[in-house]
């Protein structure tokens, strides 16, 4: 059995070649669309090179604050090695009350020291 397809109206791509016929792309239409596509792709490449600029102030910027902490470390460790020295833990006043150990050392009975 054969069978007839009839289409009502025009096909989309009949429509479309019947556009595109009566279209005209002169030298115009040419040095537009050139001067579109160079102002795009200037636009898209300043935009991923403004990204990688951007990193590369905020990598700088990171490195800078990295090394003022390094700094602050180092002064604590610093501070923390005079703490440590020896010299230092004699001036304290904890040792100065110290007795030496050859010393005799009376205690009062008012003070007791082992009560219940």
């Amino acid at each position: 059995m054969s069978q007839v397809i009839l289409a009502n109206g025009v096909s989309r791509n009949n429509l479309f070649q019947k556009i595109l016929r009566k279209m005209d792309f002169g030298p115009y239409f040419v040095m537009v669309s050139l001067v579109v596509f160079v102002v795009l792709i200037t636009v898209i490449t300043l935009v991923f090179s403004t990204r990688q600029v951007t990193k590369g102030y905020v990598l700088n910027s990171l490195e800078a604050a990295h090394q003022d902490f390094v700094k602050v470390s180092e002064r604590q460790d610093m501070q923390i090695s005079q703490v440590r020295s020896l010299n230092y833990i004699k001036e304290t006043s904890k040792v100065r009350s110290m007795r030496p150990a050859n010393a005799i050392v009376y205690i009062s009975d008012e003070s007791a020291i082992a009560r219940r």
